[in-house]
């Protein structure tokens, strides 16, 4: 029974030693000059430490062969970490141990903290691709919703709505119907994490500021509303309430649809803008604030 399960030491109380020149006793036995990994199963000496529950947190598994097709995509340094693995992935095979350990790598440790090997990489799942096709593993994004031959593709408006919008027709939130009801950032927000904008953070620090960031999810004042009703009876563009409650939604600001999705050329603007805004960047405030 180790210490940690008997309770005599906490888990916080172990000390990391990657990135430690003087620990590389956690990992090897022997000598400087004739060094010995302490087991010959290299996940299993990496699950001396890290519990193997961490596979599902941390994405991959191991122990599998890769295929041929994987194996031939791979960079050099990614077939021999196999190798030595015996021919099965390992922890290994995307952590480049080696660069936490050799005194002249050690500035690698600001930009590759994990030592991903061939890190460092601007995106985690750049590591990933060196082994798998990205083709494969784009993320479903709703909001292309006109295929490359400029056809409307409509099973993605189910994402949203609950029934096939009648483009010719709807001219606002009030013609057609969604998949939630008197929410419907929660449409949004499923996708995009919620952060208080626009402004930020830095808005608690405004001199009025009660100590968060502005909140524009809500029902608008009877004078900004009347606002957005004049822009849009003489403008160019819409700002859709929710049709329920009258609170302001995430696409009041932003266009959700690609272009040419809506026949009503009020409710296309935007589409194609700065973060889908329906009025441009410098201007989307002032629709409903006083500058």
């Amino acid at each position: 029974m180790s210490r940690i399960e008997r309770g005599d030491l906490k888990e916080e109380q172990i000390p990391n030693p990657h990135w430690d020149s003087k620990a590389c006793q956690a990992c090897h036995i022997g000598n400087p000059d004739d060094l010995k990994f302490r087991k010959s199963d290299l996940n299993e000496l990496c699950n001396s430490c890290h519990d193997v529950t961490s596979v599902a947190t941390y994405i991959h598994a191991v122990g599998m062969k890769p295929p041929p097709s994987f194996e031939q995509r791979m960079p050099a340094e990614f077939k021999k970490s196999v190798e030595r693995s015996g021919g099965v992935v390992s922890c290994t095979t995307c952590h480049d141990m080696t660069a936490q350990c050799l005194a002249d790598r050690a500035d690698e440790r600001g930009l590759n903290p994990r030592f991903f090997r061939g890190g460092p990489y601007v995106s985690r799942t750049d590591l990933c691709f060196n082994c798998h096709e990205k083709e494969n593993y784009e993320r479903f994004n709703p909001h292309d919703q006109i295929t490359d031959e400029g056809v409307l593709d409509g099973q993605r408006c189910f994402v949203c709505h609950s029934a096939t919008p009648d483009r010719k027709r709807a001219k606002g939130p009030n013609d057609v119907q969604f998949q939630v009801v008197e929410n419907l950032s929660q449409l949004c927000t499923g996708c995009h994490p919620w952060r208080m904008h626009p402004g930020g953070s830095w808005a608690r620090f405004a001199s009025r500021s009660k100590g968060v960031g502005p909140n524009h999810l809500v029902v608008p004042t009877p004078a900004v509303k009347k606002r957005i009703e004049n822009i849009e009876a003489g403008g160019e563009e819409i700002l859709p309430l929710d049709p329920i409650t009258g609170t302001i939604t995430c696409a009041t600001c932003h266009n959700p649809h690609e272009r040419g999705v809506q026949f009503l050329h009020k409710a296309d603007v935007g589409a194609d803008g700065i973060r889908r805004l329906r009025r441009d960047f410098m201007e989307i405030c002032v629709t409903c604030h006083d500058k």
